[in-house]
């Protein structure tokens, strides 16, 4: 008995839910640095995203941060690199951000691929998911999604996404 009160204790520590699913900051005029703020994420995207920025040569600054270890929520910051040639033109932080994004997806995609190939129990198993995850979405009502809707919109957020000027922060 004392063995599972203590297997049940180490299992239900919860970290709080971000204040904020996901945040752009920065007034520089034409886009080209911004800090994007992501919620209920942590140093494994951040640094993923960091290291793909950076092989992109049009980015020519890219790091990120976790505030503070008990705050859900990952700071990016992106600076793109000025064109050396005339014909070239600037893209923006947010750009390169969606860049980096796709990215990662597709290298994440590949590598659950050769997994499932080299391992078929893999597939079952995502497979099996994805089906619990499909009958869970069905069964709920439609009304609670609309009123979480009208929630995020009273507290200012437009599909989780709020945009702020440098002085906000």
């Amino acid at each position: 008995i004392i063995i599972l009160i203590i297997i049940m204790s180490v299992n239900e520590v919860k970290n709080k839910r971000a204040p904020i699913e996901f945040q752009i900051r920065g007034t520089e005029t034409h886009g080209y640095s911004r800090t994007f703020c992501i919620g209920d994420e942590d140093h494994t995207l951040g640094n993923a995203l960091r290291h793909v920025m950076m092989q992109n040569s049009k980015v020519g600054f890219a790091a990120y941060s976790v505030p503070h270890p008990s705050e859900p929520v990952v700071h990016i910051r992106v600076q793109t690199a000025t064109p050396i040639l005339e014909e070239e033109v600037q893209i923006s932080a947010i750009d390169a951000l969606k860049e980096a994004c796709e990215t990662l997806i597709e290298q994440c995609e590949l590598v659950l691929e050769k997994v499932e190939e080299t391992m078929p129990e893999v597939r079952e198993d995502r497979i099996k998911l994805e089906e619990i995850v499909a009958n869970e979405g069905a069964d709920e009502d439609d009304d609670d999604g609309e009123e979480l809707a009208d929630k995020e919109d009273a507290d200012g957020y437009e599909d989780g996404v709020e945009v702020m000027d440098d002085e906000a922060y």
